[in-house]
């Protein structure tokens, strides 16, 4: 649902499918199969992404994990004051 949203999922999809479509099958077959096969091969990656996390967690020692934790803190804030300061001056 998150791609289906995605302007540029869209446009990606837009490019990348019709080289594997064939005009003289039935498309909604074939779009089936692609959109299925994304799902799968995109929640392999996902869950490999959120097992490798997990793993890393596990990993860290307390002490280190409270700075893991501090130092994205900060640059979220850092991005947020960026992205306020960048939207400030364009108005």
């Amino acid at each position: 649902m998150t791609s289906a949203a995605n302007p540029k999922a869209v446009v990606f999809f837009a490019a990348l499918f019709p080289q594997f479509l064939d005009p003289q099958h039935s498309l909604a077959p074939q779009i089936a199969i692609l959109g299925a096969t994304y799902i799968v091969i995109d929640g392999c990656f996902l869950a490999s992404y959120g097992k490798g996390a997990s793993w890393l967690a596990r990993k860290l020692h307390s002490q280190y994990k409270v700075w893991v934790d501090r130092a994205a803190g900060a640059s979220l804030i850092a991005a947020a004051v960026l992205l306020g300061l960048r939207a400030n001056e364009r108005t």
